[in-house]
Parts: C-alpha cells; sequence; structure tokens
C-alpha cells in the first residue's frame, strides 16, 4: 500500500461533468509525479479496491488508470506493455479479474469528454483491426483494437522489433456494432477501441494478408 496516495483516491468525489473532470484530470496528475515503481502499486491498488469494493472516487481512479492503460513501463529493458497488463502479469495464478472484465466496467470511464462525444457518433458497423505476433486466435483474444490499419502494421512489425520478439506478425480484422465497444481512447493518436470479449468473436475474425511489402522489408 502506498498510504499517501491512496488517501487522495478514498476523498469524495466533485459533483457533477464538471466535478468529474476535475477529479479525472487529478488522477492523472497523481499518477504522472510518481516513479515506474509507485506507479505499478498505485495500479495495483487500485485494481485491488475495484476487485473488493473498497471505497474509490471513480473519476480520480480513472484518470490515473488511463494513464496506467496508456503508458509502457519499462524494467531493466523487459516488455511490460502498459501498467495494467504489468500489474496483471505480476499477480498470475492470484489474479481474480480479467482483462476483458477490467475493459468492460472501466473502459467507459477512461474516455474523456471529447473521446466520448467522438464515439458517439461513429457509424456503425464498424471494421477495426489488431496486430501482434503469433498465431490468430493469440493475436484476435486481445481487448485493444484500432480503427486505423496503419497502426495495426505498427503493432504488427515495428513494436515488436523493439523488445526483440521475432514470432511472425499477423494482423487481423473484423466487424463490430456500438454494443461490442467498451471505449474509444485517441490519447496515442491510435484510434484505439476496447473490446472485452473478443475471443467471442473470433468466427468473425479474418486475417489481413495485404500487406506482403511489409512482411518482405522485414
Amino acid at each position: 500500500m502506498i498510504s499517501e496516495q491512496w488517501k487522495e483516491f478514498e476523498r469524495p468525489a466533485k459533483r457533477g461533468a464538471k466535478g468529474w473532470s476535475k477529479d479525472f484530470a487529478d488522477g492523472v496528475s497523481i499518477f504522472l509525479r510518481l516513479d515506474e515503481g509507485a506507479r505499478c502499486s498505485l495500479t495495483a491498488e487500485l485494481i485491488r479496491a475495484w476487485q473488493f469494493d473498497h471505497p474509490l472516487n471513480r473519476a480520480m481512479a480513472s484518470g490515473a488508470l488511463r494513464q496506467a492503460w496508456e503508458s509502457e513501463p519499462n524494467f531493466g529493458g523487459i516488455r511490460c506493455g502498459s501498467f495494467v497488463s504489468k500489474v496483471a502479469h505480476d499477480e498470475c495464478d492470484d489474479m481474480l479479474w480479467t482483462m476483458d472484465e477490467f475493459v468492460e466496467d472501466w473502459g467507459p470511464c477512461l474516455m474523456t469528454a471529447e473521446e466520448e462525444k467522438a464515439f458517439k457518433a461513429m457509424e456503425f458497423p464498424l471494421t477495426i483491426y489488431r496486430g501482434g505476433t503469433g498465431s490468430i486466435d493469440e493475436v484476435a483474444k486481445g481487448t485493444s483494437w484500432t480503427l486505423d490499419l496503419e497502426i495495426a502494421k505498427f503493432y504488427a512489425f515495428d513494436w515488436p522489433r523493439r523488445w526483440g520478439i521475432e514470432r511472425e506478425p499477423i494482423i487481423v480484422s473484423m466487424q463490430v456494432d456500438w454494443d461490442d465497444v467498451a471505449a474509444f481512447l485517441d490519447g496515442r493518436k491510435e484510434a484505439e477501441l476496447l473490446v472485452p470479449y473478443a475471443s467471442m468473436f473470433r468466427d468473425a475474425v479474418t486475417e489481413v494478408k495485404d500487406f506482403g511489402d511489409l512482411r518482405a522489408a522485414g
């Protein structure tokens, strides 16, 4: 427990949309001023509070967890993905939650007002993409997808190389309806859609094969 930060997240929530935005921003600020280790600890504590229904300022927690979702920790050059996936990896067999459950419950709260407005304006069904390495099944079960094929290419080719991953790159796509998607995040300009339980749509997933030039270049 990192009590100094934790007390902040137990404080009463401010009222109304402006109050939510202020608390959300405070959560972001607290997370960003911590070092890598403290960020992991805070992320773990927030997730634990969610698991066990402890008192929690939801807006502040959402701001911190948004940063935990989008930030890439670096511990001795080891690939960790994000602070949320780092906590999931560290808990391993003791984990009482899944990434699908996290995205389903927290996804809508991670959006800014601008992202929520953009999400509501989207015309569904939409074609979305996901890039990674390994098998179609491995890549397709992830919760983070994108509207931008170029972003999927990045995660299939460039991003794995940064970490020395030499498995086969793969890009998959599928169509989703509005109620399949938990959130739209664009803080990293990646047109990211969070899709919980994507593995349930496995029969609708197809491999994108029209990137032979990139495969050859790699």
